[in-house]
This record gives structure tokens, sequence and C-alpha cells, in this order.
């Protein structure tokens, strides 16, 4: 029985055999986007009451929820709307909200914008962060981990930050821009894994408690990084 009864048996044939190998790492690069940020609790990691036993099982079951809610609206898309609509459409998931639920996409849409935005800011205070603490540690220059007197925050950073990311969104596609971000995160979790890796080759011990993992994973980790990254210029 087919999974998804709605999709007739050529449309089944048609997107069977246009998923192509490199065409679907060229996807995943795409949908990793939508990913960009669980990393971000790791800087929550003071907060937590047991970190060695809290962090790592937030970050499996954050990206474990979130995997399932999207297979699922997948699911309902490729249900509700046959492929070539969906290929066609400019706004896929809001042609899905008014063929099942009949009404006007706008809330749907207001709903997107509303998350963008959100994932947007917190990505750019966190590079934010990022910076400052750089800059602290004297890599970058020392005005930049200046914060502000009142709120405490690094706001030369933060506004450093922002004056990078307007002419982006103003003047790129916002395809353009999701795959470079994807690419650039891909880059630094292949760069992290291979780091991993090298400290396990070479025995290197923390002194003090850490997370331990098997070997496999940071193996795992760079290999999908680079073939999703490999996939964006293949596929």
């Amino acid at each position: 029985m087919p999974v998804f009864p709605s999709l007739r048996r050529s449309h089944r044939r048609r997107l069977t055999r246009h998923f192509l190998p490199a065409s679907a790492l060229a996807a995943c690069l795409l949908a990793f986007f939508a990913f960009i940020g669980f990393e971000d609790l790791a800087n929550i990691v003071e907060e937590a009451k047991d970190p060695l036993r809290d962090i790592p099982r937030a970050m499996v079951l954050t990206l474990g929820i979130s995997t399932l809610l999207y297979v699922l609206v997948a699911a309902v898309a490729v249900s509700a709307v046959s492929t070539e609509r969906l290929a066609s459409s400019s706004a896929p998931l809001s042609l899905v909200f008014r063929e099942v639920a009949g009404v006007s996409p706008a809330t749907i849409s207001a709903i997107a914008i509303v998350a963008t935005l959100n994932t947007i800011l917190a990505q750019m205070t966190m590079a934010a962060r990022v910076i400052y603490g750089i800059a602290r540690e004297g890599q970058l220059p020392l005005v930049l981990a200046r914060v502000h007197a009142r709120t405490g925050t690094p706001l030369i950073a933060t506004v450093c930050v922002a004056a990078a990311s307007f002419p982006l969104a103003l003047f790129f596609p916002l395809t353009r821009l999701a795959e470079s971000t994807s690419l650039a995160t891909l880059a630094v979790f292949a760069l992290v894994n291979l780091a991993l890796l090298r400290l396990r080759y070479r025995g290197v011990r923390s002194i003090g408690p850490h997370v331990t993992v098997p070997i496999w994973i940071p193996a795992a980790g760079l290999a999908t990084s680079v073939g999703m990254m490999a996939g964006a210029f293949f596929g």
C-alpha cells in the first residue's frame, strides 16, 4: 500500500525518477538551514543543573521532535497537493494551507515571517556573542569586546553583525542566502568534527568533566557535512 495514496502512480514514478543522490544532497543543504540554531543550546550550559546529562539530551530531543514535525508537514503537503503544483509554487506551504483549510494563506505566511525573523535575530545575537568572545581572547580587535555600560551587552559587536547582515538581506535572494549560510555552517561543523577526531587520535584529555561520544559520531558528522557541501556543487 503506498505511503501517500492521494499521489497518482505517475506522480510517484516521476518523483522517484528525479530523486537522484546528488539532487537529494543539494536539497538537504537547503533543508539544513531549518536546523541551524540547535547547537546554540551549548550557550546555556551554565544554566543547566546537570549540563553533562541535560544538554546532550536536550539537543537530541529537540532535533528529534523538530525532524518528526518536518516529516509530518512534508507528508501532509505531498498528500494534499500534487508534486507539480508544489514545485511550481513560490510559496508551497501557503498553497497547502489554502488547499487543506480552504482559507486565505495570510495567517500561515505571517507565522512563517515571524518564525524566520526570530531565527535570524537569534543567529545575529549569537554571532555577536561569538565575536565578543573571540575579541576578549585577543584574536580580534579589543574594541569588539566592549560591552554597554548599562545593558552589559556587546553593543559594538552587535552593530557590526547587523551592518554585515542588512546588505545581504536587501540585495541577495533568500534562497541563495540560506544555501550560503548552510554551507558556512556545514564547513564549521566539518572542521569541529575533524578537530575532535584529531584530538581523539592524539589522545588529548580534558582537565575537567566533559561529554564523551563514540568515535563514529564525529566521523559520521564529518562525512555527512562534507557530503552535503559536495551536493551543493554537483547536485
